[in-house]
């Protein structure tokens, strides 16, 4: 993987260190494929996600309970489930508008798999480019 990134991007909260995660995710009706980055370390993981219903994504994003989670995917078929059950585990999600993804990736460069679009969601996010849309789900503060 070879990327790696400086340990003291590691968020701190209350004076309790938290590992902040960094991950897209790529959703279609029978699977979610996510891919994520752990900013002290710079490790990067993988999943996918069968079935893609609530008790699955509650279970895969059990493993990240207690940390730091910055999340982005698009707003495909079936996205307010998965956001709200994002929201739910305290993720901070950006909803991105697929068509200005698919234009993020340059001209005539095509996601080849879900993984490839997941790790394509994460680095733009990763880069503050995901490209953000309204989501009629969140709650005014």
């Amino acid at each position: 993987m070879g990327q790696r990134l400086d340990p003291a991007r590691v968020a701190r909260k209350d004076g309790e260190v938290k590992m902040s995660i960094v991950m897209g995710i790529d959703q279609h009706r029978a699977q979610i494929t996510a891919e994520w980055i752990e900013l002290g370390t710079g490790e990067i993981g993988r999943a996918r996600v069968r079935p893609a219903d609530r008790a699955g994504v509650r279970r895969f994003l059990a493993k990240f309970a207690g940390q730091e989670l910055q999340v982005a995917t698009e707003a495909t078929t079936g996205w307010r489930f998965l956001v709200e059950e994002l929201r739910a585990a305290r993720a901070r999600v950006q909803l991105a508008e697929p068509a200005e993804t698919a234009a993020l990736r340059g001209n005539k460069k095509r996601a080849k798999s879900d993984r490839a679009d997941a790790r394509h969601a994460r680095e733009l996010l990763l880069a503050g480019r995901a490209a953000g849309v309204v989501d009629p789900t969140r709650s005014h503060p």
